[in-house]
């Protein structure tokens, strides 16, 4: 799996998204197991609610979205649930040719949360994916700390002593992100 990890604030990952999408029509589809299989699915990145805001406490279980070229089809698989429900899942792993975007950003405490695109595809489309928002996250002035890609705006509560955590709201300090010695 090939994933890209960074750190970004809603004014640092903004930018990001619009250079990215740039490149070419892009669709981002919600993701998640949901009781239907209707998804939002936004055509433009400044759709998106919230860019750059944690959606949970944990980083990793953020919303995510699945990205994709606009005319590409999205494949769903059907489930039942521990209940007996009909439930739907949108997954990368049926996608080849889809990334994965989980923004993560600035949680309730005001501690900054993991972001991270990712893929299980080696397909070119998907790894063409991968190298536009990489070369967005550079365009837009992100510096690497160690294997993280972080935004000016968190490289400056990096510095100021903020939390970074490279898990959850609620995890030790030794989680955090430091800056090398």
């Amino acid at each position: 799996m090939k994933r890209i990890l960074f750190f970004a604030t809603p004014v640092d990952i903004v930018p990001v998204l619009k250079r990215f999408e740039a490149n070419a029509p892009l669709k981002f589809v919600e993701m998640g197991n949901l009781a239907t299989p209707n998804r939002a699915i936004y055509l433009n990145s400044s759709e998106i609610p919230n860019p750059g805001i944690a959606t949970h406490e944990t980083g990793s279980l953020s919303q995510g979205y699945m990205v994709s070229h606009r005319d590409t089809k999205n494949n769903m698989d059907s489930f039942v649930g521990r209940k007996g429900e009909k439930r739907w899942s949108l997954d990368n792993s049926d996608n080849e040719e889809t990334v994965i975007l989980i923004m993560a950003g600035l949680g309730r405490t005001g501690t900054l949360l993991p972001g991270n695109m990712a893929t299980l595809h080696e397909t070119p489309v998907a790894q063409q994916l991968m190298k536009w928002f990489q070369s967005a996250l550079k365009q837009e002035g992100f510096t690497k700390v160690r294997d993280w890609w972080l935004g000016r705006e968190a490289l400056a509560m990096l510095k100021a002593g903020k939390r970074l955590t490279t898990t959850a709201e609620q995890s030790p300090p030794e989680f955090d992100l430091t800056l090398p010695k």
